[in-house]
């Protein structure tokens, strides 16, 4: 999931891969980011180690990033990577930003909604390029997953770290958060930006 906050370039780092990308223009949809990914069996072996090791990395050379998933980079397996520091600056733009979770790899992810209660806000992608949307999302999730060493992991989330987790999840089930966004919906992340921050403005001018 790409953090529609920042205007900042991206490291680039050419031995790592490039993203699987949706072509919206001409309607190419690559195939691994619409397909089922792969779930692990434990012990993982050392080739699904390298791939948690590589998606790792092209995580962490992005400036503006919550979560990466494996298809994404050409990898079909249900592993991912995000995180929610409660970096200031994305709290900002997140009011729902109540939960804050450090960079956490999961492999065979899944979630459940905890009630009906959902909110709508905006999503980027990296293999949605240069756009985002509205998308609905439950407020509150259960999750499950295992770590790299084969420990369960189980809890709850909220507010944006539920969002996050919910974009990711849906990356390796073969779905994305274009799915979500009604028709005509979709905006320029420039335009975006524009009307995120007009919209602060307003709400900071109407508390003071």
């Amino acid at each position: 999931m790409e953090e529609t906050k920042s205007l900042e370039p991206r490291n680039q780092d050419d031995s790592l891969p490039g993203y699987s990308l949706i072509d919206l223009e001409n309607k190419h949809k690559t195939p691994i980011l619409i397909t089922p990914a792969q779930e692990l069996s434990f012990p993982l072996s050392s080739t699904d180690l390298r791939d948690i090791s590589i998606l790792e990395a092209k995580f962490d050379q992005e400036k503006n990033c919550a979560g990466l998933a494996a298809p994404q980079i050409g990898i079909g397996k249900q592993i991912i990577v995000f995180a929610a520091p409660g970096d200031p600056d994305v709290k900002k733009w997140r009011s729902d930003f109540t939960q804050t979770m450090d960079k956490t790899i999961w492999i065979n992810p899944v979630y459940e909604g905890i009630g009906q209660e959902k909110n709508e806000d905006y999503e980027a992608c990296f293999s949605v390029p240069e756009v985002a949307g509205p998308v609905m999302r439950y407020k509150s999730i259960k999750f499950q997953a295992y770590t790299p060493t084969g420990d369960l992991v189980e809890g709850t989330a909220e507010g944006f770290l539920a969002r996050i987790i919910q974009h990711e999840v849906d990356h390796v089930k073969g779905i994305l958060y274009i799915n979500y966004v009604p028709d005509g919906h979709l905006l320029k992340i420039e335009e975006y930006r524009r009307k995120r921050a007009a919209a602060m403005e307003a709400e900071q001018i109407s508390s003071s």
